[in-house]
């Protein structure tokens, strides 16, 4: 009897539509030799999504940040199913070892079994398309040394964790310092994003898989005020880099474009006849 060979699923992750997301967490107890407790005894107090859509004018950006209030845990849990739907590519740092478990186990804590597409991306092949864990991708799935998120945003000169750092979050939400807790998770969420680009052009071989994104998300940073503490990213040096690229691209596309357009035109004068202008 032939054995039947199996091939590893293509980890090979669509661009179009992604949604890039990160949780901040606390715990109600410490270890006592200061070690990071294990996932279970984390619970979600902050979560932002950033999802990125591609169309034929570009790319549309929609930033969503969720707080988990005392009381409100099914709230916060059916909100977070919301931002991660099905259809979509999702994106995390560590997110397979650390932020879908632990909005897993949270979510079955507080009584919520419904969530699709929680599940969906939990449950996502570690190979597979569905969910893109860059520390997965950047590691070799284990043949490297693995690196918090801040090493390679500096070697790829992307700013992340600027004021605020993880180990702050517990001590910030006891002081009730929501805001401070908020933007420091878009802090890393967008730092994520950005990194994904990179990981994406260069697995395409393609650096418009960079440019035009990076390009029109300073944009989207820039024109929303809400946003303004990211300002950073928007002038970093990736990001104008891309600027002049994504312009170049785009310009080059509607030329070619153009001559399709005339050619097919003087195509279609020819084969009726008419006569050539």
């Amino acid at each position: 009897m032939r054995h039947q060979q199996f091939s590893r699923p293509s980890d090979s992750h669509a661009t179009e539509h992604v949604v890039a997301f990160d949780i901040e967490t606390i715990v109600d107890e410490e270890m006592a030799d200061g070690s990071f407790p294990p996932w279970p005894r984390h619970r979600p107090v902050a979560a932002a999504f950033l999802q990125a859509d591609w169309s034929t004018s570009g790319y549309s950006f929609d930033f969503q940040t969720l707080i988990c209030l005392p009381g409100e845990e099914t709230k916060f849990y059916n909100e977070v199913d919301r931002l991660l739907p099905t259809g979509v590519t999702s994106i995390s740092y560590n997110g397979r070892g650390f932020d879908l478990p632990v909005l897993q186990v949270q979510a079955m804590a507080a009584a919520q079994f419904g969530l699709e597409g929680l599940a969906h991306h939990t449950h996502a092949h570690r190979y597979g398309p569905h969910h893109c864990d860059l520390a997965d991708q950047f590691g070799g799935y284990g043949g490297t040394r693995k690196v918090g998120l801040s090493e390679l945003c500096a070697a790829l000169a992307i700013p992340v964790k600027t004021s605020v750092h993880g180990a702050d979050v517990g001590t910030l939400w006891r002081d009730g310092d929501i805001e401070a807790i908020s933007a420091y998770v878009r802090e890393d969420v967008v730092a994520t994003y950005i990194l994904w680009l990179h990981w994406a052009a260069a697995r395409a071989v393609d650096e418009r898989k960079i440019a035009e994104p990076l390009a029109d998300l300073a944009r989207f940073l820039e024109t929303t005020p809400e946003l303004a503490h990211l300002a950073a990213f928007a002038t970093c040096p990736p990001t104008m880099w891309a600027r002049p690229r994504a312009l170049f691209h785009r310009v080059e596309a509607a030329s070619r474009d153009a001559e399709r357009r005339v050619t097919r035109a003087a195509d279609e004068r020819a084969f009726s006849g008419a006569r050539p202008i």
